[in-house]
């Protein structure tokens, strides 16, 4: 029979997912957008909480219930799992990921609540492994399964960070080049607009005004400037760190 004091306690839970103790009696609540159970285990009896009644559950009942609750979950990861090794692969390939910013929101979003979501069961589960001996056998799996899911996901989010770190240093990358050869434009041709608006005033008595040769001195002057910056970038330390190669160097050095 369900007592007033035991209705009103399952009543003012407000915490999903969570395993409690009440007296003589224990309560297992699984809670999510899709479903709502509340387990009273009581004498190794088990009830399913309903609309204020409890209704007798049996072993084989609860037992389906979490394995359908574990199943449920693991077809979301299955999913986002498919949808990184997607991106994965077009990485791999060279290709460009579009809209990958939104897309690692929503899956991050997604990833956090599945592992909040497993974590509390798993911890849960662990309280009723412990205290209802009778299910011992049965929810020994339950407990393996919860493992490795939330071990999946933690995975998961790993790579998802992981492809969202590549992602920016290339876009970092990209914008460093950009900067770069902005910096070498602005080199070359800022000397040459200061060449250009000092003989290019009105003025008299001017340098080389007078002078028969004075555009070919001008022009070996503005050649000049292109060889000396031609020489310093061809000259200028371009070798980048190979990891292939330094790992090769070092394992015939050890030889």
């Amino acid at each position: 029979m369900l007592n007033e004091a035991l209705k009103q306690f399952i009543n003012s839970i407000n915490i999903s997912n969570a395993y409690y103790e009440f007296e003589d009696s224990d309560i297992f609540i699984l809670d999510n957008e899709d479903f709502k159970y509340i387990f009273v285990f009581e004498n190794e009896q088990i009830y399913s909480y309903k609309d204020n009644e409890m209704i007798l559950f049996s072993k084989n009942d609860f037992i389906a219930v979490l394995k359908n609750v574990l199943q449920a979950e693991k077809d979301k990861i299955n999913s986002i799992n498919l949808s990184i090794e997607k991106r994965e692969m077009l990485i791999l390939e060279n290709k460009r990921v579009k809209n990958f910013l939104i897309k690692y929101f929503m899956l991050k979003v997604k990833l956090g609540k599945s592992h909040k979501f497993v974590s509390s069961i798993l911890e849960s589960c662990k309280i009723c492994y412990s205290k209802q001996h009778f299910l011992k056998k049965n929810l020994k799996t339950i407990l393996i399964n919860l493992g490795n899911l939330e071990r999946n996901i933690k995975e998961n989010i790993t790579r998802l960070e992981s492809i969202y770190a590549y992602i920016n240093t290339v876009r970092n990358e990209k914008i460093n080049k950009n900067i770069y050869f902005l910096s070498i434009m602005s080199a070359i041709f800022l000397p040459l607009n200061l060449i250009v608006g000092f003989f290019g005033m009105n003025t008299k008595n001017l340098f080389l005004s007078e002078n028969d040769y004075g555009t070919y001195y001008i022009l070996g002057v503005i050649l000049t400037i292109f060889f000396i910056l031609f020489l310093w970038y061809q000259f200028k330390d371009k070798k980048e760190l190979d990891l292939d190669e330094f790992s090769t160097k070092v394992r015939k050095k050890k030889k």
